[in-house]
């Protein structure tokens, strides 16, 4: 019977505690990486359900842990553009929520941080990267580089960007972001604009309303912004009309309009639009608080 030397037991030893030791730095990243990328169709299922649930106060109490669950995901996996685009939307959602002037300041913390990640998923895009940053004629001329594959990341960042600008208008260095917003809101249009059911009109037809005359408000061009939007829907997306009783009506100073359209929200069974029955449930509240507040604006 032969042995094998004692050297080379201890020596197979040796390399099978190598490996054992080596494995997890070797495939550890790999194996996060999987990981995450497993989580992206949970992701995508949880806010499929959020959307379809009318119940804001469950999703108000949810939402901290879930951005804190995709903050970690991105820290995790960076350049995962999907994780990006399911941020800047879920920190817009949550933060549109608010409804109290106490809250502004933190709302535009989470608009910023929404913009963020759209702004870095849409930065796959190394021309409107590369022109972000330059002056406005450098910008908008990249602005034709972002392509359908991209309207996500586009939508998003400028849902974030467009809102806190709407915090921020007493702000000059606010309100010269306006023109940028407009043409990456008028390339979205060109792409789709029924995209999330005409959301980029809706962006559009708002900005158009806040933006000051001398900045080329146009009353006009925002009132057929929403209308597009509420064709594109049926009228059934009630953020829509909310969002026009908000700026338009204000803006024209219209009272009745104003009233009527506020009405038409409140008003709507909670089934009208079933796959967005939280945003539509997020319109009828702060419909009816803004009903509240007519004495005082017109």
């Amino acid at each position: 019977m032969t042995h094998r030397p004692k050297r080379t037991r201890l020596g197979a030893r040796l390399l099978i505690l190598s490996v054992v030791v080596t494995l997890p730095g070797v495939f550890g990243c790999s194996t996060t990486r999987l990981a995450v990328g497993a989580m992206v169709p949970i992701l995508e299922n949880s806010k499929i359900a959020a959307l379809a649930s009318n119940d804001i106060r469950t999703f108000n109490a949810a939402t901290p842990s879930s951005l804190f669950l995709l903050e970690g995901l991105i820290e995790t996996e960076p350049n995962k553009q999907e994780l990006r685009i399911s941020a800047a939307m879920l920190y817009i959602s949550y933060a549109f929520t608010f409804d109290d002037p106490e809250d502004e300041s933190y709302a535009s913390t989470l608009y910023l941080r929404g913009l963020g990640h759209g702004k870095t998923a849409l930065f796959r895009n190394e021309e409107i990267a590369a022109a972000w940053d330059k002056p406005f004629d450098e910008f908008a001329a990249s602005v034709s580089s972002i392509t359908d594959e991209d309207l996500p990341a586009l939508v998003w960042t400028v849902a974030n960007w467009s809102q806190f600008i709407a915090f921020h208008l007493d702000s000059t260095q606010v309100l010269t972001q306006i023109p940028r917003v407009t043409a990456l809101l008028d390339h979205a249009i060109e792409i789709d604009g029924s995209y999330f059911e005409g959301l980029p009109h809706m962006i559009l037809g708002s900005l158009h309303a806040f933006r000051p005359p001398l900045m080329g408000g146009d009353p006009d061009a925002s009132r057929a912004n929403f209308e597009t939007a509420m064709e594109i829907s049926d009228n059934k997306f009630l953020l829509a009309s909310y969002l026009y009783a908000k700026f338009y009506c204000y803006r024209v100073q219209d009272p009745d309009d104003f009233e009527e359209s506020l009405r038409y929200v409140i008003e709507q069974p909670d089934t009208i639009l079933p796959e967005y029955r939280l945003l539509n449930a997020i319109a009828k509240q702060k419909a009816v608080n803004l009903l509240e507040e007519k004495d005082d604006l017109f």
